[in-house]
C-alpha cells in the first residue's frame, strides 16, 4: 500500500511518525508545515498533502479548536531512522 505514496507524502508521514514516537502526543499542522517549509515545500502543498493522507487512511484530523489542527497517526510506513 505504501507504493502509492508520493515523496512529499512520505516526508510528511516521517515527520508525523517521529513526532509521535518522541513526544507521544498529537502533532500539530503548524509543526508539520514548519518542518516541510524547512525542506522547501510550500505550505499549501503540505496542506494538500495532509488532506490526501487523510483520504488514504494514513492520518486522521483529531481536533480543530482555537486555531489549532492536530493529527493522529493511523498507519505507519517503513523508513530508515
Amino acid at each position: 500500500m505504501e507504493d502509492n505514496l508520493s515523496n512529499i507524502q512520505r516526508q510528511v508521514l516521517i515527520i508525523v511518525d517521529k513526532w509521535v514516537r518522541d513526544k507521544k502526543t498529537l502533532v500539530s499542522r503548524s509543526h508539520i508545515i514548519k518542518e516541510m517549509l524547512d525542506n522547501e515545500v510550500a505550505d499549501f502543498t503540505t496542506i494538500y498533502t495532509l488532506n490526501a493522507l487523510i483520504k488514504k487512511g494514513y492520518i486522521r484530523r483529531s481536533c480543530v479548536s482555537s486555531n489549532k489542527t492536530l493529527y493522529v497517526q493511523l498507519r505507519t510506513i517503513h523508513y530508515d531512522n
